[in-house]
């Protein structure tokens, strides 16, 4: 079952995609790594730790960033694995986000499973795309940021999905890096860690 925030005004869906772009930038590894998406995404998170956002996900993205998010972490040009003080660094980042943050977690019940299935037939998504996508909708979010210009395109080709925006992550202000303003810390985007 979900918890809820309350009082605050967007509920939205934030995908895999943008906690591993800010896990990328905060340990420096991936050369597809782009500045202002890594800008654009912190911003996004830290509307969500300054409570202007009321986050829900499936905890399809808990297992993601840690997997994905650990196998981003290596030399693409070397194809060797990041040294282990970077995935430590990683797991630093992940482990207050998804343990401390109040986001609304949400199991992959029947009912979204099978609203998955459809979106993946409808949409020709991936399966996880898809659970992440039905589970926002059943969940009433309103927004999904996702960095993923290829699922946008899908969507709004495929007639959108009723109720729910697909957006990047747009600049919205003051940076704070997520999970360090629970100790009161404020970094801007670039600075080392």
């Amino acid at each position: 079952m979900s918890r809820r925030r309350g009082g605050v005004a967007q509920r939205c869906y934030i995908d895999s995609c943008v906690y591993i772009e800010v896990i990328k930038g905060r340990t420096g590894v991936g050369i597809d790594h782009d500045e202002q998406d890594y800008d654009r995404c912190l911003q996004v998170l830290a509307q969500f730790e300054n409570g202007n956002l009321d986050v829900t996900a499936s905890t399809m993205v808990y297992v993601e960033v840690f997997g994905k998010g650990e196998a981003k972490l290596h030399d693409k040009r070397k194809s060797q694995l990041a040294a282990g003080k970077t995935q430590a660094a990683a797991s630093a980042i992940i482990d207050p986000w998804f343990k401390s943050s109040p986001i609304s977690w949400v199991e992959v019940h029947q009912d979204i499973a099978e609203d998955a299935r459809e979106m993946a037939r409808k949409f020709h998504l991936d399966s996880q795309d898809a659970v992440h996508l039905a589970t926002a909708v059943d969940e009433e979010c309103g927004i999904f940021y996702t960095l993923d210009r290829r699922l946008i395109s899908r969507i709004e080709g495929g007639g959108g999905i009723p109720n729910l925006q697909l957006l990047l992550p747009v600049a919205m202000g003051q940076l704070t890096i997520p999970s360090q303003a629970l100790h009161g810390e404020k970094l801007s985007p670039l600075e080392p860690s």
